[in-house]
């Protein structure tokens, strides 16, 4: 409560900037969560909300215009290795430069290499700064404005069969568990559900919403095609990072 409290008050502070100078003014990078919390604070401004590419999680929030405009203050930091990289450890390397979460967007790995976002004013202290992944030497450097680069989160695909749509029945589909671990593990206030903590295993779900769970991933219940001849229901999940 304490950092949904301070974070209230940062938004209040650029709306409260935005109304005494007109200038477009922008927040540090916000989480799906912070942003739906927070929509009642900033909401009747014009405003738009963007984290470097169309897919990003975690978005900066811009007050005074509707349209994204170029000059965003975003920088997209390269890290390679020598070694396959993975979220956890680049995230932690980044923060372990002394950084806050707030400052660093998504982050886009493919094999060896990560792409992260972050706030443009900390980019030249992060390639300074941050010259290993772990312990593994890494190559740091700044994505330049005129590099045409695509990002799109990774994503696999899984077709599979639930006995009934609810929480625990898909985090056992999902990722080959049964649903008394599945269950286990929405008790112990390891799963979000739409980036709100869950702790009912018997949850209905539906198509479009977002599961994380805590030590195995995220995915998305994409699709739902129907009941099987056994009265099973044919499911398409989207499994993040894969």
């Amino acid at each position: 409560m304490e950092q949904r409290s301070l974070d209230k008050a940062k938004i209040i502070d650029k709306i409260k900037l935005f109304e005494k100078t007109g200038e477009i003014v922008y927040t540090n990078f916000l989480d799906p969560a912070e942003i739906i919390e927070l929509d009642s604070l900033y909401s009747k401004y014009p405003h738009f909300l963007y984290g470097g590419f169309d897919e990003a999680e975690r978005k900066m929030l811009a007050i005074g215009s509707y349209e994204i405009i170029d000059e965003i203050p975003i920088a997209i930091i390269e890290i390679v290795s020598s070694k396959k990289l993975n979220h956890r450890d680049v995230l932690g390397s980044v923060l372990g430069t002394g950084i806050k979460r707030d400052v660093v967007g998504d982050i886009i790995i493919k094999e060896n290499i990560a792409n992260v976002f972050v706030t443009r004013d900390i980019s030249r202290y992060l390639i300074q700064n941050l010259d290993k992944i772990g312990r593994e030497k890494v190559k740091v450097r700044l994505i330049t404005n005129d590099e045409k680069l695509e990002f799109e989160i990774n994503k696999k695909e899984i077709k599979t069969t639930i006995k009934s749509l609810r929480l625990d029945s898909a985090i056992a589909a999902c990722f080959g568990l049964s649903r008394e671990v599945s269950s286990e593990l929405v008790k112990n206030a390891k799963v979000n559900l739409n980036y709100k903590e869950v702790l009912n295993p018997s949850k209905p779900i539906k198509e479009g919403d977002l599961i994380s769970v805590r030590g195995f991933g995220r995915f998305e219940l994409k699709e739902v095609l129907g009941e099987t001849r056994k009265d099973r229901i044919r499911i398409i999940l989207d499994l993040y990072g894969k």
